[in-house]
């Protein structure tokens, strides 16, 4: 079964992060959707509205980039706002996510057409967002960037 979840994600009920099997639960279906419901990040990026990306992001976020640098959110949320990082599209390709306990990982093969401290070209990405469960909600800590996929 393949569930279409607004227009930049697409979840597969099988996922090939590994081989172990998923219990099939309600709850763990429910996750699914809050972590899905969270990550409008990709909206958020391309409208440069980062209120939205702060308030999803966890006060802690670290994206590291496919150079391996370490930004922190403040940092990449300024980049944003003053378009050293202008993002036009984003084309996701597949997602998938693995939940253990109160901690998930959402990975999404995507294409990223962005201008980046002034060089702009489409990018064919792989986003591996860690998030963690804290009470009801799922918080995006980190992001690995990295350019194969």
């Amino acid at each position: 079964m393949v569930l279409k979840v607004r227009r930049f994600c697409i979840i597969s009920n099988q996922t090939n992060l590994n081989d172990e099997k998923e219990a099939s639960s309600t709850s763990m279906s429910e996750d699914k959707q809050k972590i899905l419901a969270v990550y409008q990040i990709d909206d958020a990026m391309v409208n440069k509205d980062t209120e939205t990306l702060d308030n999803i992001l966890d006060v802690d976020y670290v994206l590291v980039h496919m150079t391996g640098y370490q930004q922190s959110k403040q940092e990449w949320l300024e980049q944003i706002e003053n378009e050293e990082m202008k993002y036009f599209k984003t084309m996701p390709q597949k997602t998938a996510i693995k939940i253990e306990g109160n901690t998930a990982i959402l990975i999404c093969e995507t294409k990223i057409d962005a201008r980046i401290n002034g060089f702009r070209n489409t990018w064919s990405m792989k986003i591996e967002m860690h998030f963690e469960k804290r009470r009801d909600n799922w918080y995006p800590v980190k992001a690995l960037a990295s350019s194969s996929y």
